[in-house]
Parts: C-alpha cells; sequence; structure tokens
C-alpha cells in the first residue's frame, strides 16, 4: 500500500514531512550539504532538546505514576502486548543489533533512536546510517524485499472516530526517512494481515494495557488521539 506522508507516524508524534520530522531534515540537509556529520545535524538539536525523563513524559501522561517510574526507552502503548521488561528487552537487543553493525558493542546505555539523550557516539551512528540508507536509494532505487526479515517498511493503522487513522511505522523507518527526504509524498508500505493490523479506539477497553489496567480508558483514548491528531 501506499501511505501518505502525512499519515505516517515515527517516534508517536512525528510525520514523515521535513519540518515535522528531524531526521527526514537531516537527510535534505545533507543533500543540500548543509549537514556533514552529527555535529551539523538536526537530529543533534533532536536528541538535546527531547530528553523525556520517564515513559509518562513520552506519552504525555504526566499524571500517571505508573509510567513515572518507568524509564522513558521502556515506554508502551495501550494496544501493545508486551510488559516493560519484555519492551525493555526486545529494544535493548534491537539497540544493540543496530551498533554492532557500526563496530559498536553498547546497547540502550548509549541511548534509545527516537529520543535523547544519547552519547555522541550513538549519534553519529544515526547519523552515518541514514547517510548510508539514503544514498543506497539514491544510487539504486527503492528495492522492496518484503519477504524477508529486515525488507520493506512496515508498521500497523490505528483508527479513531470520524474516520480518523494513521499508520505506525514500526521496522524500516530509515527506509522512510530517506524516501520522503527524496521527496515522496506516499511511501510504500508493507500490510502484514493479522489481527492487530488495526488498532481502533472503539475496541480500546480489549487494549491489553487498559484490561490490566496500566492505562485507564481515558488515558488510552488520549494516547490515541494525540498521536492521531500529529
Amino acid at each position: 500500500m501506499d501511505i501518505p506522508i502525512s499519515k505516517c507516524r515515527t517516534q508517536l508524534w512525528n510525520t514523515l514531512e521535513e519540518r515535522k520530522n528531524p531526521f527526514v531534515k537531516t537527510i535534505i540537509d545533507y543533500s543540500k550539504n548543509k549537514a556533514s556529520d552529527y555535529g551539523s545535524a538536526a537530529i543533534k538539536v533532536y536528541y538535546e532538546s527531547y530528553v523525556p525523563k520517564n515513559a509518562g513524559e513520552v506519552l504525555r501522561l504526566s499524571d500517571n505514576d505508573i509510567f513515572k517510574q518507568i524509564p522513558a526507552y521502556g515506554y508502551m502503548l495501550p494496544w501493545d502486548n508486551q510488559n516493560v521488561a519484555e519492551i525493555i528487552k526486545i529494544r535493548e537487543g534491537d539497540a544493540r543489533r543496530e551498533n554492532n553493525r557500526e563496530g559498536k558493542s553498547f546497547g540502550l546505555s548509549a541511548g534509545y533512536t527516537d529520543f535523547g539523550p544519547v552519547s555522541t557516539a550513538k549519534g553519529e551512528i544515526e547519523f552515518n546510517r541514514l547517510v548510508k540508507v539514503f544514498e543506497n536509494i539514491k544510487n539504486h532505487g527503492y528495492k522492496e524485499n518484503y519477504y524477508l526479515n529486515d525488507g520493506g517498511i512496515k508498521g500497523y493503522f490505528l483508527t479513531g472516530d470520524n474516520d480518523d487513522w494513521c499508520f505506525i511505522i514500526k521496522a524500516g523507518k530509515h527506509r522512510a526517512y530517506a524516501l520522503s527526504a527524496l521527496g515522496y509524498q506516499d511511501i510504500p508500505v508493507v500490510v502484514e494481515c493479522n489481527a492487530g493490523m488495526i488498532k481502533q479506539v472503539n475496541d480500546l477497553r480489549f487494549w491489553p494495557q487498559v484490561s490490566n489496567g496500566v492505562f485507564s480508558k481515558n488515558e488510552a483514548c488520549i494516547v490515541a488521539g494525540k498521536i492521531l491528531d500529529v
């Protein structure tokens, strides 16, 4: 499917439009010779200015005492199935794999890719990865290998009232950033046809983290609404 960049969501609160996405802006600045390294990149400013202290600040639910006790990189969404420990383990593994590709052995201790703070070494990894993906697609075109574990841009839909909807990207974010920077107004994505493909606000009472009491129904509705309204 092709999804308009304004309907895509990354880092929860960002679309793929240059003015709303520091990762896309970083690539565009690089392409215009305005950013040659991490030190001159828009993502450095982003990582330094957006530094949530806990999961509550990530979710913009500052009054939830549960989330105040969870580190920012351990945040969960009301429709997630995993608990905090499982989510952190998954993100730690993802971070180590990403960093190992660049010859670094650290994990989340150096920072999480979606927000600050991040170490200079992690910031450089992120900048270099953006440039590498961009240059590859610019020179060779976008080749979607949806049948591979790392192929394609993947995610799921969130729908609200009044026909509101968005597509939350879970895999292939760097590809999406590069495509947007290259001028794509619609991003080709892979939608896996399963029960979790669409998260509907009308069904929020059945969402796992609402059922177990981590989110109240009102909090779940607030989070979904804010993501939809970005």
